[in-house]
């Protein structure tokens, strides 16, 4: 038992002397992936240091297969979000570089800590891709089995949470241990950066997941911001079911009677603001039927339920919409107001494939400057003639659009511009003036006498 310890403390003190290309080491990785939604989200424990010099930026390696399927990545340290700047991609490798910056360096020959975040979007792929509305909806989730890092590691283990404790099948690699939902792999011992790529794509597990496949393929999302009294939101989204195709015909009787065990949804829970205001939906077809409405402390949820329920290939498309007053999303300092809304949608649980958010800000607004919390891949500006607009001028409209939307992408961003005083005025002024030489005219063609003939003239007596 001594003369293993030996070994493995010999190992990494050769991993450590052979490392050139950096001197920090992963003292402990602790690596948990959720694969109990459609959204398949990763949690990485590190633990590192470097005896050589402080370290002020810790680089992470995504394999490029999952960097492609990669929505959103994040980092933590003491519970302070950390800057992720992407780097660059090394082909030979085959995995993509992210550099964290550390806030407070880590002096040399002390221990330093963060947190990973990443959230993939179809990544579990259903296995088979079609089935029955008897069968269970079985996905295959691939990975690879350790952790992949351009530093040398200690110790690092894996855990897996599953959606069911129906596991088909999984990969093997010893010491390995599956209870009820959770897999766990390790400790492994002393693993040399990149190691061989961490075993490509090694981790295999095939497990049922009745989890709503909930994907809004495109959403258009419209905020109008009016400074007299509400701000406006549609949403326009065209919403599919993204799991395994179903096979056959739809029988309403088989369904009712094992609903809890089909891989299906029929509910939507849209998630308001508490002050939510003119709640309207709509869609094509007539699917959406029966609403509920129920107001917290903090939001106001809006439960939707389908008339059909949604399979796995099927789809349809619908219209929500929402005011809230001005006062509580529009703050104004001087001649400058700042917006501060949501950027996904309201829907909880669903991903999106392709996002499209406007804002359409009042005529005269200048100065305009946006902050998104994170990258999107367009951003551009535009104008809209809609009622008491000059038709030289419009409404300057943001427009911004982001593909592969997690949830937690639905954080608040923000919209600053400037709007003169006086033009506030000026739609009151348009609607007086309008009235009032709509009852000008009235008033003259009331008197104007346009008759061709004359009438005779009285007799003076």
């Amino acid at each position: 038992m001594r003369a293993t310890a030996v070994l493995s403390v010999l190992a990494t003190l050769a991993l450590c002397m052979g490392l050139s290309e950096a001197a920090i080491i992963n003292k402990s990785v602790k690596r948990t992936w959720d694969l109990t939604r459609h959204v398949a989200r990763s949690q990485v424990d590190i633990t590192f240091g470097d005896d050589e010099a402080a370290v002020k930026a810790y680089d992470v390696a995504i394999p490029l297969y999952l960097d492609e399927r990669l929505a959103l990545l994040t980092a933590k340290a003491d519970k302070n979000v950390l800057e992720v700047v992407k780097g660059k991609r090394d082909t030979e490798k085959e995995v993509q570089l992210y550099t964290v910056q550390l806030k407070t360096p880590v002096a040399k020959g002390s221990e330093g800590s963060i947190k990973l975040f990443a959230h993939y979007s179809r990544v579990l792929v259903p296995y088979p891709a079609e089935i029955t509305q008897a069968e269970d909806q079985l996905v295959m989730f691939t990975a690879q089995h350790l952790f992949v890092s351009p530093y040398a590691t200690t110790q690092q283990t894996t855990r897996v949470k599953l959606a069911s404790s129906r596991v088909e099948q999984y990969s093997e690699l010893p010491p390995v241990a599956l209870k009820g939902t959770t897999l766990t792999y390790g400790p492994y011992e002393a693993v040399e950066a990149y190691g061989s790529l961490a075993f490509a794509k090694s981790l295999v597990v095939h497990f049922k997941n009745h989890a709503p496949f909930m994907t809004m393929t495109t959403l258009v999302k419209e905020i109008e911001v009016s400074l007299w009294g509400r701000v406006s939101t549609e949403e326009v989204v065209d919403l599919a079911h993204t799991g395994a195709v179903l096979k056959g015909g739809f029988s309403r009787f088989d369904y009712s009677m094992v609903q809890a065990q089909s891989a299906s949804f029929r509910q939507l829970t849209a998630v308001l603001p508490k002050d939510v205001l003119n709640v309207y939906y709509r869609d094509q077809i007539g699917n959406i039927t029966t609403s509920r409405m129920r107001h917290t402390a903090t939001r106001t949820e809006l439960e939707l339920n389908a008339r059909f329920p949604l399979f796995g290939g099927w789809k349809t498309q619908y219209y929500l919409g929402y005011s809230v007053p001005t006062q509580t999303v529009l703050m104004r300092s001087g001649g400058t107001y700042k917006l501060e809304m949501d950027f996904s949608t309201c829907i909880d649980g669903a991903a999106v494939d392709d996002l499209t958010l406007k804002v359409i800000l009042p005529e005269g607004a200048r100065n305009i400057k946006v902050n998104v919390p994170f990258a999107v891949d367009v951003q551009g500006e535009t104008t809209r003639q809609t009622y008491l607009d000059t038709a030289l001028v419009g409404r300057p409209v943001v427009v911004l659009q982001k593909q592969n939307v997690v949830a937690q992408h639905n954080v608040p961003f923000t919209v600053t511009f400037e709007y003169p005083g006086r033009f506030i005025y000026r739609e009151p002024l348009l609607l007086v003036g309008g009235f009032f030489a709509f009852f000008v005219v009235c008033m003259v063609l009331f008197r104007l006498d346009l008759s061709l003939a004359k009438g005779p003239k009285a007799k003076v007596h």
